[in-house]
């Protein structure tokens, strides 16, 4: 077993993508079947946001190779094993029917007695063309957004709402955000999509979203009930360094690709993808995704997956292009088990001496 090279405290501050906090080493023990910590005081920049609440235990615990790690097994419950669904469903152009269908799902997920519920891409809204996507557009303390916080505060449960229209810089252009909301129904963290599908898709439709969408410039991670969270967007898929970042560097546990891939790259490369990124991250995947006919010139894949770090499918809907929800549960300490047995993080490091980019 390897030695705990460090255990990140929780540094009592809320909404602050980064803070500096105490970062104290630890070493394991057997007897008795219990954790014993060894503290030794360091300062660390640390690239996180965390609650008050939150307590250093042996349950939240990360195996980590080197001082540039996030240390983030900090989990708000302590526990090994979160249940959690993934939605599925056909938004379509008006707002209250895509917020009904999104409190049907989760009334189903609380019922079920998941603490999370991860909705696709566009789960408010999908339009016609892009002039409708921006006329949709709203702050996200704006009604839309109130409706979804309401819905969390409602039934407890953390929401993953994968692609907003958020207001954008110019009255020509959104943000396609992926919000987090806890139980509360506070924002916990908000990520505007880096990479935009500007594609025109072999035997599909021609695709050009940076003319209604600007482009995010930050990462976004947050710790919640389902683990540490990496927020990403549907096209972000394709760029597996964007996943790496998150996992190696900002200590995520769980990735999340809210989609609405178009049948023909869906058939072609989503599971695949998905896949592949769970692997090569030893990550948790969850993938929530829009399916069916949305309007006559738009239809989606469908297909919601949850992929544990081997690279398994552990949840999907019974039929791929229904609407309704999987459930899986995420055990972490296989996902610790995995990660100590093959060390991806440590073998990285030498690679990335090789290639010159450290």
């Amino acid at each position: 077993m390897s030695v705990i090279c460090a255990l990140k405290l929780g540094c009592n501050m809320l909404g602050r993508t980064s803070v500096t906090c105490n970062v104290y080493t630890a070493a394991r023990s057997f007897f008795s079947g219990a954790y014993k910590t060894i503290t030794e005081k360091s300062n660390s920049h640390c690239s996180a946001s965390f609650w008050p609440s939150l307590r250093a235990s042996a349950a939240s615990r990360h195996f980590c190779t080197t001082p540039k790690s996030i240390m983030s097994s900090l989990r708000q419950d302590a526990s090994s094993v979160a249940t959690v669904a993934v939605a599925q469903m056909t938004s379509v152009g008006c707002q209250e029917t895509n917020f009904a269908t999104c409190r049907r799902l989760a009334m189903e997920a609380k019922d079920l007695g998941c603490c999370m519920l991860f909705l696709p891409e566009c789960c408010s809204f999908i339009g016609l063309d892009q002039r409708e996507t921006v006329a949709a557009g709203q702050p996200l303390d704006g009604s839309a957004m109130a409706r979804f916080r309401d819905l969390a505060r409602s039934t407890n449960i953390w929401l993953s709402l994968g692609g907003f229209q958020e207001t954008g810089p110019d009255p020509e252009h959104i943000y396609n955000t992926h919000v987090v909301l806890d139980g509360q129904g506070q924002i916990v963290a908000s990520y505007r999509k880096v990479h935009l599908f500007n594609v025109e898709v072999h035997n599909g439709p021609v695709l050009m979203e940076a003319r209604s969408t600007a482009p995010g410039t930050e990462l976004a991670i947050c710790n919640s009930p389902a683990g540490r969270l990496g927020l990403t967007v549907c096209y972000d898929l394709r760029f597996p360094e964007m996943y790496q970042r998150l996992t190696f560097e900002r200590g995520a546990e769980v990735l999340l690709v809210p989609s609405a891939f178009t049948r023909a790259t869906g058939k072609a490369h989503w599971e695949l993808l998905l896949r592949a990124r769970a692997v090569e991250t030893q990550c948790f995947v969850i993938a929530a995704a829009q399916a069916e006919r949305h309007n006559e010139k738009r239809e989606s894949y469908g297909h919601s997956l949850i992929i544990d770090p081997w690279g398994d499918i552990i949840g999907r809907l019974e039929d791929p292009h229904a609407t309704g929800i999987a459930v899986a549960k995420l055990d972490f300490q296989r996902m610790r088990s995995i990660r100590e047995r093959m060390p991806i993080e440590s073998h990285r490091q030498q690679g990335r001496k090789c290639l010159g980019w450290n």
